[in-house]
C-alpha cells in the first residue's frame, strides 16, 4: 500500500509538472491545451545530479549462549534518502516514442543500535541490559531503470517527456554480524558488548514512471529537471531471519540535456 501510495503522487506530480509545462508556450502559439510539436531528434542524452526521498527501517535478532544460559540482542537499523547521479539516455523508436534507459546510484548512512540482555555470571535469571550503537553503516542502492518514453515537444524550445517500466536494482546494506561481551570484573553489575559488522547484497526487480522536462538552449544543448518514482522491495539476510527492506523511492534531479 506505501508504494502504491507513492506511484500514485508521483502520477500527480507528473500531470501538474506536464500542465505547468504547457502553460509557459509562447503567447502566439498559445492555446487552450498546445499542440504537441513532432519530435525531430533522434536520440538524447541526460546527465544529472540527483537526490532520493526514502525512509527505511528493519531489525535483527542475535542468540548467544554464555553462563549457562542465553544472552539475546536486537539491532533495529535505520537509513534516509540520499544524493547520487542520474546518467540516461534514449533512441527514438516511431513518431515521437522513444525507448530509454537510466542508471541511479546513492548512498546514504544506515545507522543501528543494538540493545538486549546478557546474563549474569554468577546466578540464573538475572539478565543485566546492554546497549551499543552499531555506527559507520551504509546503504548503497544502484537502479537500472528501462522505460518507454513518450517525448512531446511544445515548442521549439521545451520538450516534455514522461516514462515508465521496469526498474532493476542492486542494493548493498551493512548488517550486525556479531555481538560479544566484554571483558567482566566483580561486581559484575555493568555488562560491556562489542558488535561487529558485516556487508549483504541482494537484487530485486522494482518499477518506474516519471516525467522529465527540458529546456534547449541551442538544437543539441540544454537544461532539464526531472521527477521519478521507482520503487521495490528486497529481501535482505539479516541476522535472525531474512528482512524485506524498500528499496528507490521519489527520485529528482537537475543537469545536462543533449540531443542529436
Amino acid at each position: 500500500m506505501e508504494q502504491t501510495g507513492k506511484a500514485t503522487r508521483v502520477i500527480a506530480t507528473v500531470g501538474i509538472v506536464f500542465a505547468l509545462g504547457m502553460s509557459v508556450a509562447p503567447a502566439a502559439e498559445a492555446q487552450i491545451l498546445p499542440q504537441v510539436l513532432p519530435w525531430e531528434d533522434n536520440v538524447y542524452v541526460s546527465i544529472n545530479y540527483a537526490y532520493e526521498l526514502a525512509d527505511r527501517s528493519f531489525a535483527e535478532s542475535v542468540t548467544v549462549p554464555i553462563y549457562g544460559e542465553t544472552a539475546a540482542y536486537s539491532a533495529s537499523h535505520a537509513s534516509s534518502g540520499g544524493g547520487g547521479f542520474d546518467i540516461g539516455g534514449g533512441v527514438r523508436v516511431w513518431g515521437n516514442l522513444a525507448a530509454g534507459v537510466a542508471v541511479t546510484s546513492f548512498s546514504s548512512a544506515s545507522g543501528g543500535t543494538v540493545s538486549g540482555t546478557v546474563p549474569h555470571p554468577l546466578f540464573f535469571n538475572r539478565p543485566r541490559t546492554v546497549a551499543a550503537d552499531l555506527s559507520g553503516l551504509q546503504f548503497k542502492e544502484t537502479g537500472v531503470h528501462v522505460h518507454a518514453v513518450w517525448v512531446m515537444p511544445i515548442s521549439q524550445k521545451i520538450i516534455v517527456s514522461v516514462a515508465g517500466g521496469p526498474s532493476f536494482f542492486s542494493v548493498n546494506q551493512g548488517l550486525l554480524s556479531s555481538v560479544t561481551v566484554g571483558q567482566e570484573t566483580a561486581p559484575f553489575s555493568a555488562v560491556s558488548v562489542l558488535v561487529s559488522s558485516k556487508q549483504a547484497s541482494a537484487a530485486v526487480v522494482g518499477g518506474n514512471v516519471g516525467v522529465d522536462v527540458k529546456y534547449m538552449f541551442t538544437e543539441m544543448l540544454g537544461g532539464g529537471v526531472f521527477v521519478r518514482w521507482a520503487g521495490g522491495s528486497v529481501d535482505l539476510p539479516a541476522s535472525g531471519d531474512a528482512q524485506s527492506v524498500d528499496v528507490g523511492g521519489v527520485q529528482s534531479g537537475i543537469g545536462l540535456r543533449i540531443a542529436f
